[in-house]
């Protein structure tokens, strides 16, 4: 009988990694909780919105409030980004939607679309960028710009998180 699953073999190991390389995880994320922020029909910086709001948590280091941009370390790794909203739409128009635009990167645009019938909506906009170290990104950042389409949006909360691993210093 063989050590191995379904008689498979294991192959060559890979080359070594570079002794002592580390690194830690750096970390945004805000809760922001009992409000009534409408989320308007034309795009709006979605950090220019939020940022004077009470919240839980820290939108440094990722969203910088001075810029209204997302921004990332300088390091070829990759970030993940996901902000959920919580609310419902106003009108009985049965065309909605909501969407999410990163107009500095190749095309990060994400829309969610919702059923009339349902009565809150918990809209969930998770994604990645990969980083190129001195590229566009991770030298100018890039806004975050959230468009309702269809009818105002009535958002309850918004959780926003985003995190990438960095070399330790």
């Amino acid at each position: 009988m063989s050590l191995y699953p379904f008689g498979s073999v294991p192959g060559p190991s890979g080359p070594p990694g570079p002794a002592g390389a580390s690194s830690v995880r750096q970390k945004s994320e805000c809760y922001f909780s009992g409000l009534s922020l409408v989320i308007p029909t034309n795009p709006t910086n979605l950090i220019n919105l939020i940022k004077n709001l009470t919240h839980t948590g820290s939108l440094a280091p990722f969203f910088n409030t001075t810029t209204n941009k997302l921004n990332v370390f300088n390091q070829n790794t990759t970030v993940t980004f996901k902000v959920n909203v919580i609310g419902t739409w106003s009108g009985a128009s049965t065309n909605r939607s909501m969407t999410v635009d990163f107009p500095q990167t190749n095309g990060n645009s994400l829309t969610k679309t919702r059923d009339a019938q349902v009565t809150t909506d918990i809209l969930s906009f998770p994604t990645f960028f990969s980083v190129d170290k001195d590229g566009n990104l991770a030298t100018n950042g890039s806004d975050i710009t959230i468009v309702s389409n269809g009818a105002t949006f009535t958002a309850t909360a918004i959780l926003l998180v985003a995190e990438q691993m960095v070399p330790s210093p």
